[in-house]
């Protein structure tokens, strides 16, 4: 049985769902259960979606998280609300806030730095300057409170590349706790964080224009509620340092 799918927002053209550390977006070799399946079931079940259906759209996500990280997902229910939230995205008019814990914390405001993604380890390398096969990221970092060796953040996707905060903040000498690719093996073992402390909170849509499905979306803030992310936090907090 798929765990429960956890409903954020809806609307008739799309909804905004939770996906807990874990679970994929979409399925792989492993055959785990995934987040668009999920979806496709609950609107299934609502009576929204017939996947018996000849040629019928399969609903589909419109962004996607790392398997450990969790948070707000875009999952489109129409091929018009796919395409429109795709262009959305493309044009910049989605900007995505994340919290995270990291071990030290990073220097604030915005950063820029070029990254590269190898498919080997599936890993990222980041470096201060342009480079052949590099592409540019851009970050915005700010600590909202600190306690002991760690500290919480709220970063700002200006880029959205493969594993982007997750490296550069390890480029910047404050990595993601529970981090096993790009973090600290000692202070994630110390803790017991065994997957990136990383969540997806918030989506605030810009300037949408009004010829698009989505125009309804113009200015709004779609918030995770209670991130269980601040208990992890709370509880290092309650460590004697």
């Amino acid at each position: 049985r798929r765990a429960p799918l956890t409903v954020v927002y809806e609307d008739d053209a799309l909804a905004v769902l939770y996906k807990p550390p874990h679970l994929l977006c979409h399925p792989d070799r492993t055959g785990d259960d995934s987040l668009v399946e999920a979806f496709q079931d609950y609107l299934a079940q609502k009576g929204g979606y017939d996947p018996q259906a000849e040629a019928s759209f399969s609903p589909a996500l419109c962004n996607r998280l790392d398997r450990g990280t969790e948070g707000l997902v875009i999952g489109a229910k129409s091929y018009p609300a796919l395409r429109d939230m795709n262009e959305l995205i493309r044009r910049d008019l989605v900007r995505k806030e994340y919290l995270a814990i990291t071990l030290g914390a990073p220097p604030q405001g915005r950063h820029t730095a070029w990254l590269r993604h190898s498919e080997a380890g599936n890993k990222v390398t980041v470096r201060a300057a342009p480079a052949e096969g590099y592409k540019e990221i851009i970050t915005d970092v700010s600590v909202e409170r600190t306690t002991g060796p760690f500290a919480l953040c709220r970063i700002g996707l200006v880029t959205g590349r493969t594993h982007q905060i997750r490296a550069h903040l390890a480029f910047l000498g404050a990595p993601v706790l529970g981090d096993v690719k790009y973090g600290s093996r000692k202070w994630n073992e110390r803790t017991g964080f065994k997957t990136q402390a990383l969540c997806a909170v918030s989506l605030t849509f810009g300037a949408i224009p009004a010829g698009s499905s989505l125009f309804g979306l113009c200015g709004r803030t779609i918030e995770l509620q209670q991130p269980r992310l601040l208990s992890r936090f709370a509880a290092l907090e309650a460590l004697p340092h």
